[in-house]
C-alpha cells in the first residue's frame, strides 16, 4: 500500500505544524496487537531505574526488534505517570507502523528524517524533522518514523504517558495490519 501524504501548513515563523487533531477511535483487535512483543522484550530488558540520564547521544541501547529500532526505556525517580525512552534508527532505516493509546512526544536528538502520521481512512502526513526538534504524536494516530541520511542514525527522545495509561487498564499497542 502507497503512503497518502498530504501538504504541510506554514505558520509565520518558519516552524511547521501538521493539522492532525485527536478523535476517537476503537482498537482494532488483538490480531495486531504489540502488547505480548512489548511485555517480552520488556521482562529481557526492563527499565533502567534513574535520577538523570547523562549524555543521551551515547546511551547505550538495545535491539528491539519488533520495533526496527534499538532501545532503553527508563524510570525516572518518582516517576508514576510518564514514561521515557531512548530510540535510535540506523541509516536509511525505518519503525514498524503503529499505533497506542498513550500520548507522546518526541525530541529530535540526533539526526534528520520524517514521521508518517493520521488515522484510519484519512490521508497520512508526512512531518520532516532534524535534530532539536520536538514532535507530537496524536494519540491512537497510526505512525511511522523514517531516518533519511545514508550514513548517520537518527536518535530520539519518547516520553509517553505510559504508567498512568497502564493503570487505568487503557494500555495498547498496535502494528500496522500491511506490516
Amino acid at each position: 500500500m502507497q503512503d497518502r501524504v498530504s501538504e504541510e501548513k506554514q505558520i509565520n515563523d518558519g516552524d511547521y505544524a501538521a493539522d492532525i487533531s485527536y478523535r476517537d477511535q476503537p482498537l482494532s483487535g488483538t490480531e495486531i496487537s504489540e502488547m505480548q512483543d512489548r511485555d517480552d522484550w520488556n521482562i529481557k530488558n526492563p527499565p533502567v531505574e534513574v535520577t538523570i540520564v547523562k549524555n543521551l547521544r551515547e546511551t547505550e541501547l538495545v535491539p528491539r526488534e519488533y520495533r526496527n529500532t534499538r532501545a532503553r526505556f527508563m524510570k525516572m525517580t518518582g516517576e508514576r505517570r510518564l514514561q521515557p525512552h531512548l530510540s535510535e534508527l540506523p541509516p536509511l532505516g525505518k519503525s514498524t507502523n503503529h499505533r497506542h493509546t498513550t500520548e507522546a512526544v518526541l525530541y529530535i536528538i540526533k539526526g534528520n528524517g520524517y514521521t508518517n502520521m493520521g488515522y484510519d481512512d484519512e490521508p497520512l502526513q508526512r512531518i520532516d524533522w532534524e535534530e532539536g526538534d520536538l514532535l507530537g504524536i496524536p494519540l491512537w494516530s497510526w505512525h511511522q518514523h523514517f531516518n533519511t541520511s545514508e550514513t548517520e542514525t537518527v536518535r530520539y527522545l519518547a516520553v509517553q504517558d505510559t504508567f498512568m495509561v497502564k493503570a487505568l487498564g487503557l494500555h495498547q499497542s498496535e502494528r500496522h495490519p500491511d506490516q
